[in-house]
């Protein structure tokens, strides 16, 4: 399997430079799928690495056309292409799932890359928070030809309930609460894979891409901190998208029945470490 990084320049409603990074197969078929992956908040799009190397070596009965996989704009790489802009009074204390979605579109209606999405059989793939980017793409433009969407844990949470609320309200005084910055990598490995780290379930691959990835140099003093700042994270959970608009596209797609839906749910309460279901 070969891979290949794409920048995705500014264009009307999506000021960011975004990176995506495109898979192809050995064996790619021109009337295979192409699957697009959306992470979770405040990782990145390499994260998905192993996942699709090691998916690549079972699903041969699927075809398979080519697997792309997009930052969102203030994470990963790409938020270190957008530094100036993040950090403006505009972004600074700011950011939401719509953000997410419209790199995205930015990604699907250019061919710049090469690649004319509109004639490919598209399958979105999100994991938790970038569930929400995927459902607002939906929403927003539903003239996207997706032809099937896979949601692994998905970060979407009933509207009119107060245990949503609560919940996004949680994790909003978690981001702000969390560490965000370390003397060293070193320092960083050593902390965020240790016993009760946040990372302690990581692959040391898919751990070794985040310290790469997910983090960025702190001027010149060798500290690293994290590419998205907690402030933004946070405001991320706070914002008026992060509950209803995921809400409504889920449930239209669901009323509509016109692709198929999958969900694939962790039965491992990551936060109790507890089975749970």
């Amino acid at each position: 399997m070969r891979s290949q990084y794409f920048i995705i320049q500014p264009c009307f409603g999506c000021p960011f430079r975004t990176e995506a990074i495109r898979f192809v197969p050995h064996q790619s078929f021109d009337d295979g799928l192409t699957l697009l992956f959306f992470h979770a908040v405040n990782l990145h799009k390499e994260t998905f690495t192993i996942l699709i190397t090691e998916l690549m070596k079972i699903i041969s009965p699927v075809r398979i056309h080519d697997i792309w996989a997009i930052d969102n704009p203030n994470q990963g790489r790409s938020a270190s292409l957008n530094r100036p802009l993040l950090e403006s009074e505009e972004y600074r204390d700011k950011w939401s799932a719509t953000e997410y979605s419209r790199a995205a579109y930015a990604l699907l209606s250019t061919t710049s890359h090469g690649t004319d999405f509109s004639r490919r059989k598209l399958v979105g793939v999100a994991h938790s928070g970038g569930s929400t980017g995927l459902m607002i793409l939906q929403k927003r433009h539903p003239e996207i030809p997706f032809h099937g969407i896979i949601l692994m844990d998905p970060g979407i949470l009933p509207p009119d309930r107060p245990s949503s609320i609560t919940l996004a309200r949680l994790f909003n005084r978690m981001a702000l609460s969390k560490r965000d910055t370390w003397a060293s990598i070193e320092e960083a490995r050593q902390d965020l894979s240790r016993k009760g780290g946040a990372y302690r379930g990581f692959a040391p691959a898919t751990l070794e891409s985040f310290l790469e990835c997910g983090l960025r140099c702190v001027a010149d003093a060798g500290a690293v901190t994290l590419t998205c700042s907690k402030a933004q994270e946070a405001a991320y959970y706070a914002a008026n998208d992060m509950i209803i608009l995921p809400a409504e596209s889920f449930i239209m797609l669901s009323k509509e029945d016109r692709l198929p839906i999958h969900l694939i749910v962790c039965l491992k309460d990551k936060y109790s470490q507890r089975y749970v279901g």
